[in-house]
């Protein structure tokens, strides 16, 4: 059975490493009131009611970032 994948993708500077942290149960992405601290995808298993996944914290997504958006998910491929 292939694990879920669950990307948190948004604009920068919402607080996607905010929820990262709290569905992970630990600090492992860097939280800063400046945009632009998350550069690159980090990665960690988690778990939530009882369904386990892995999760994804991405950097800011802003219009005009279609190339990137694009290498993310043949990444995942």
């Amino acid at each position: 059975m292939r694990t879920s994948i669950v990307a948190i993708v948004g604009r920068p500077n919402v607080g996607k490493s905010t929820i990262f942290n709290r569905i992970a149960g630990e600090r492992i992405s860097i939280v800063e009131d400046k945009p632009g601290i998350t550069r690159d995808r980090i990665y960690t298993e988690a778990e939530w009611l009882n369904q386990s996944f892995r999760l994804i914290d991405t950097g800011g997504i802003e219009i005009g970032d279609e190339p990137y958006l694009y290498k993310c998910v043949n990444k995942l491929k």
